[in-house]
Protein backbone atom coordinates (compact mmCIF):
# COMPACT_ATOMS: atom_id res chain seq x y z
CA UNK A 1 0.00 0.00 0.00
CA UNK A 2 1.33 3.11 -0.43
CA UNK A 3 1.95 6.19 1.59
CA UNK A 4 -1.01 8.33 -0.40
CA UNK A 5 -3.32 4.87 0.56
CA UNK A 6 -2.29 4.83 3.85
CA UNK A 7 -2.83 8.57 4.55
CA UNK A 8 -6.44 8.32 3.47
CA UNK A 9 -7.87 5.00 4.29
CA UNK A 10 -6.01 4.81 7.42
CA UNK A 11 -3.71 2.00 6.65
CA UNK A 12 -5.10 -1.90 5.58
CA UNK A 13 -8.75 -1.72 6.81
CA UNK A 14 -11.41 0.55 4.21
CA UNK A 15 -12.19 3.22 7.02
CA UNK A 16 -10.47 6.45 7.40
CA UNK A 17 -9.19 6.64 11.09
CA UNK A 18 -11.33 8.71 13.37
CA UNK A 19 -10.97 12.20 13.23
CA UNK A 20 -8.54 13.92 16.47
CA UNK A 21 -8.41 17.86 16.76
CA UNK A 22 -5.09 17.46 14.63
CA UNK A 23 -6.92 16.67 11.70
CA UNK A 24 -9.60 18.81 11.34
CA UNK A 25 -10.04 20.60 8.27
CA UNK A 26 -9.86 24.43 8.50
CA UNK A 27 -10.96 26.66 6.29
CA UNK A 28 -8.37 29.58 5.38
CA UNK A 29 -8.87 33.77 6.21
CA UNK A 30 -10.89 34.09 2.72
CA UNK A 31 -12.95 31.08 3.53
CA UNK A 32 -11.91 28.26 0.92
CA UNK A 33 -10.96 25.23 1.86
CA UNK A 34 -7.55 23.70 1.53
CA UNK A 35 -6.09 22.42 -1.96
CA UNK A 36 -5.28 18.73 -2.07
CA UNK A 37 -1.96 17.69 -1.96
CA UNK A 38 -0.29 16.73 -4.85
CA UNK A 39 -0.45 13.09 -5.84
CA UNK A 40 -3.48 12.20 -4.68
CA UNK A 41 -6.75 11.25 -6.03
CA UNK A 42 -7.18 15.23 -7.55
CA UNK A 43 -4.33 14.37 -9.36
CA UNK A 44 -5.18 11.34 -11.13
CA UNK A 45 -8.25 13.25 -12.42
CA UNK A 46 -6.13 15.76 -13.90
CA UNK A 47 -4.30 13.21 -15.60
CA UNK A 48 -7.46 11.12 -16.52
CA UNK A 49 -8.85 14.45 -17.85
CA UNK A 50 -6.32 16.85 -18.34
CA UNK A 51 -9.01 19.12 -20.58
CA UNK A 52 -11.33 18.90 -18.31
CA UNK A 53 -11.75 21.83 -15.50
CA UNK A 54 -12.43 21.30 -12.36
CA UNK A 55 -12.36 22.75 -8.86
CA UNK A 56 -10.86 20.46 -6.05
CA UNK A 57 -10.68 21.12 -2.32
CA UNK A 58 -10.07 18.63 0.52
CA UNK A 59 -12.77 18.14 2.80
CA UNK A 60 -12.26 16.02 6.06
CA UNK A 61 -12.11 12.97 4.87
CA UNK A 62 -12.42 12.63 1.01
CA UNK A 63 -11.24 14.91 -1.87
CA UNK A 64 -14.21 17.02 -3.42
CA UNK A 65 -13.97 17.57 -6.91
CA UNK A 66 -16.66 20.13 -8.65
CA UNK A 67 -17.27 19.63 -12.41
CA UNK A 68 -19.62 20.94 -15.40
CA UNK A 69 -23.15 19.18 -15.86
CA UNK A 70 -21.73 19.05 -19.26
CA UNK A 71 -18.39 17.23 -18.22
CA UNK A 72 -20.38 15.01 -16.15
CA UNK A 73 -20.50 11.95 -17.54
CA UNK A 74 -17.21 11.83 -19.02
CA UNK A 75 -15.82 12.24 -15.58
CA UNK A 76 -17.84 9.63 -14.46
CA UNK A 77 -16.78 7.42 -17.33
CA UNK A 78 -13.34 7.89 -16.81
CA UNK A 79 -14.02 7.14 -12.56
CA UNK A 80 -15.59 4.32 -13.49
CA UNK A 81 -13.60 2.51 -16.14
CA UNK A 82 -10.38 4.26 -16.18
CA UNK A 83 -7.72 1.64 -14.03
CA UNK A 84 -5.92 4.79 -12.33
CA UNK A 85 -8.70 5.49 -10.83
CA UNK A 86 -11.00 2.06 -10.90
CA UNK A 87 -14.03 3.61 -8.75
CA UNK A 88 -16.03 0.57 -8.83
CA UNK A 89 -18.32 1.30 -5.85
CA UNK A 90 -21.19 3.84 -6.01
CA UNK A 91 -21.54 4.92 -2.26
CA UNK A 92 -24.04 7.18 -2.56
CA UNK A 93 -25.65 10.65 -4.13
CA UNK A 94 -27.83 13.16 -2.71
CA UNK A 95 -28.61 16.98 -3.44
CA UNK A 96 -27.93 20.26 -1.84
CA UNK A 97 -30.00 23.24 -1.87
CA UNK A 98 -28.35 26.33 -2.20
CA UNK A 99 -31.39 28.59 -3.03
CA UNK A 100 -30.77 31.10 -5.37
CA UNK A 101 -27.20 29.54 -5.82
CA UNK A 102 -28.92 26.69 -7.22
CA UNK A 103 -29.42 23.01 -6.47
CA UNK A 104 -25.98 20.37 -6.21
CA UNK A 105 -26.05 17.05 -6.99
CA UNK A 106 -23.45 15.24 -4.97
CA UNK A 107 -22.04 11.72 -5.60
CA UNK A 108 -19.65 9.73 -3.30
CA UNK A 109 -17.70 6.98 -5.12
CA UNK A 110 -14.96 4.50 -3.23
CA UNK A 111 -12.31 2.01 -5.58
CA UNK A 112 -12.25 -1.13 -3.74
CA UNK A 113 -8.96 -1.91 -5.92
CA UNK A 114 -6.89 1.35 -5.13
CA UNK A 115 -9.02 2.06 -1.56
CA UNK A 116 -9.72 5.57 -2.26
CA UNK A 117 -12.49 7.83 -2.58
CA UNK A 118 -13.85 10.84 -3.85
CA UNK A 119 -16.32 13.24 -4.02
CA UNK A 120 -18.46 14.64 -7.02
CA UNK A 121 -20.40 17.80 -7.26
CA UNK A 122 -22.53 19.37 -9.68
CA UNK A 123 -24.31 22.74 -9.21
CA UNK A 124 -27.30 23.25 -11.74
CA UNK A 125 -30.10 26.03 -11.48
CA UNK A 126 -32.91 25.41 -9.38
CA UNK A 127 -35.03 26.40 -12.67
CA UNK A 128 -33.34 24.26 -15.07
CA UNK A 129 -32.50 20.86 -12.59
CA UNK A 130 -31.16 18.42 -13.76
CA UNK A 131 -28.11 15.96 -14.70
CA UNK A 132 -27.55 12.73 -16.80
CA UNK A 133 -28.24 9.48 -15.07
CA UNK A 134 -25.53 7.35 -14.12
CA UNK A 135 -27.13 4.08 -13.45
CA UNK A 136 -25.54 2.86 -17.25
CA UNK A 137 -22.17 2.88 -15.43
CA UNK A 138 -23.42 2.08 -11.49
CA UNK A 139 -26.79 -0.28 -10.68
CA UNK A 140 -26.30 1.36 -7.35
CA UNK A 141 -26.92 4.71 -8.37
CA UNK A 142 -30.44 3.88 -9.33
CA UNK A 143 -32.33 4.13 -6.02
CA UNK A 144 -30.41 6.88 -5.21
CA UNK A 145 -31.09 8.74 -8.18
CA UNK A 146 -35.27 8.51 -7.56
CA UNK A 147 -35.04 9.67 -3.99
CA UNK A 148 -32.44 12.54 -5.17
CA UNK A 149 -35.24 13.86 -7.73
CA UNK A 150 -38.25 12.89 -5.46
CA UNK A 151 -36.48 14.83 -2.57
CA UNK A 152 -34.78 17.61 -4.17
CA UNK A 153 -36.47 18.00 -7.86
CA UNK A 154 -33.59 17.22 -9.71
CA UNK A 155 -34.49 15.01 -13.09
CA UNK A 156 -32.14 12.51 -13.72
CA UNK A 157 -32.02 12.36 -18.18
CA UNK A 158 -32.02 8.99 -18.89
CA UNK A 159 -33.25 7.24 -15.70
CA UNK A 160 -34.71 3.99 -16.39
CA UNK A 161 -37.47 4.06 -13.87
CA UNK A 162 -38.26 7.63 -12.38
CA UNK A 163 -40.86 7.13 -10.42
CA UNK A 164 -41.23 8.48 -6.85
CA UNK A 165 -40.12 5.97 -3.98
CA UNK A 166 -41.87 7.63 -1.40
CA UNK A 167 -44.43 10.05 -1.97
CA UNK A 168 -47.37 9.42 -4.24
CA UNK A 169 -46.70 10.23 -8.19
CA UNK A 170 -49.37 13.70 -8.35
CA UNK A 171 -47.49 15.63 -5.16
CA UNK A 172 -45.35 18.20 -6.81
CA UNK A 173 -43.20 19.05 -3.42
CA UNK A 174 -40.19 18.28 -2.66
CA UNK A 175 -39.45 17.92 1.06
CA UNK A 176 -35.72 18.33 0.81
CA UNK A 177 -36.09 21.62 -0.68
CA UNK A 178 -35.76 24.91 1.32
CA UNK A 179 -38.62 26.66 -0.63
CA UNK A 180 -40.83 23.24 0.64
CA UNK A 181 -44.45 24.56 1.99
CA UNK A 182 -44.09 23.38 4.81
CA UNK A 183 -40.24 24.59 5.40
CA UNK A 184 -40.84 27.50 8.31
CA UNK A 185 -43.54 25.14 9.88
CA UNK A 186 -41.23 22.28 10.27
CA UNK A 187 -38.41 24.64 11.61
CA UNK A 188 -40.73 26.45 14.32
CA UNK A 189 -41.83 23.02 15.47
CA UNK A 190 -37.81 22.10 15.79
CA UNK A 191 -36.98 24.97 17.80
CA UNK A 192 -36.19 24.79 21.10
CA UNK A 193 -36.00 21.49 21.70
CA UNK A 194 -32.47 21.47 23.22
Amino acid sequence: MSEEQERTTGGEGERPPRRTPEMQVTKSDEGAAPEPEVGGVASLFREVLPDVVFGAEQQAYDVALTVSREDLVRVMEAARRDPRLAFDYFRFNSGVDYQAEGLEVVYGLYSLTHKHSVIIKVRVPQDDAWVPTLVHLWKGANWHERETREMFGIEFRGHPDPRNLLLDEDLDIHPLRKDHPLAEIELKQGENVF
